[in-house]
């Protein structure tokens, strides 16, 4: 089966409204100075062929961002056991008031008419077994910005991958990282499963880091996989591998429990 899953007219209909009957979050993911921003949102009503969400933002905005008609932003929503990835033009932001409380500024989008379905086991954390080994190095600036090679300016770090999913992974590497990264930096990584296997290049965001035994450990956030022909692929690939950790940590279980 398919990684990501096209989801015809009606099914998009049914997720819809059930995500706005929910009122389900769901985060906008969007190009910004040649990385990524990750903005939290929610469903919030249906009105004609269009759909108003919770105007996106990040934490520590100081105000309300500003979007324009035609925009494009990659919007996605976990709704019972799949993740549902589609791309939203925008409207307008309007002002939206319901059940008597406050009003609030709002983003309308056009009703979506071409919808992905993932399933969310993929992005489930599976450690990498100890008979197999995944490298990482990784960058600043996302993989357009690689380098040709490591230099003090702009260094190429690399490290062993303890666990996986397809939303993001961590590492171990040297401490040396943390003394220029922070939390939300945008990064190019690449991943090689070992010998005989292309590599998966990808966007990824540092999410947290710390010093342990004298390493660094350092999580990472995928970011905008499934816009990309490419990121798709990649996507693939690390769904295929998820799943085979996934059945081989499930039987180094249950020969123990035997």
């Amino acid at each position: 089966m398919a990684t990501l899953q096209e989801l015809g007219n009606r099914q998009i209909n049914q997720v819809i409204r059930s995500a706005v009957e929910r009122q389900v979050p769901a985060t906008a993911t969007l190009r910004s100075n040649g990385g990524w921003l990750n903005l939290h949102s929610r469903f919030l009503a249906i009105r004609g062929e269009h759909l108003l969400i919770a105007l996106p933002a990040a934490e520590g905005d100081t105000g309300p961002r500003v979007f324009a008609p035609a925009d494009k932003i990659n919007l996605s929503f976990k709704l019972k056991h799949h993740k549902h990835l589609f791309t939203a033009t925008v409207v307008a932001t309007e002002f939206f008031a319901d059940g008597g409380q406050d009003g609030m500024q709002v983003l309308c989008i056009c009703w979506p008419t071409r919808m992905q379905r993932l399933q969310r086991r993929v992005f489930l954390r599976v450690a990498v077994p100890p008979n197999r080994i995944v490298r990482c190095s990784f960058w600043l600036g996302g993989c357009e910005a690689e380098p040709a090679g490591t230099s003090p300016d702009r260094p190429v770090w690399s490290g062993r991958v303890t666990n996986l999913s397809a939303g993001g992974f961590q590492m171990v590497t040297t401490p040396d990282p943390l003394e220029l990264l922070d939390v939300g930096d945008t990064v190019g990584v690449r991943l090689v499963f070992g010998a005989g296997h292309s590599a998966v290049f990808a966007d990824a965001q540092f999410r947290h880091g710390d010093i342990q035994d004298g390493h660094g450990v350092l999580g990472f956030q995928f970011l905008g996989l499934a816009q990309s022909e490419g990121g798709r692929q990649a996507l693939d690939v690390l769904a295929a591998k998820v799943s085979e950790f996934q059945r081989m940590e499930e039987h180094a279980a249950s020969r123990r429990g035997g």
